[in-house]
């Protein structure tokens, strides 16, 4: 879902203020990397994705958003709290 954000810092913010002690949020997306040809990727098709996002944008959202831990697993991203 995180791919629909059309400002992903403000939805953040928001998603980490809901977030109680000890919990996880949890996201689904595909992830970029530079081993993709983006011209063909099928991901960027979607126009209803504005944003997508790189295994180093969650290390961003971790440190910027005080998350304890972000972990990748293929499609799905967990941060924790």
């Amino acid at each position: 879902m995180i791919e629909h954000f059309y400002n992903p810092h403000k939805e953040f913010l928001l998603l980490k203020k809901l977030l109680k002690p000890n919990s996880k949020l949890y996201c689904m997306t595909n992830l970029y990397d530079e081993n993709r040809d983006f011209a063909s990727w099928y991901y960027k098709n979607d126009a209803t994705h504005v944003f997508f996002y790189h295994k180093k944008t969650f290390d961003w959202i971790k440190k910027e958003f005080g998350f304890l831990e972000v972990l990748v697993e293929g499609r799905l991203i967990t941060l924790s709290v």
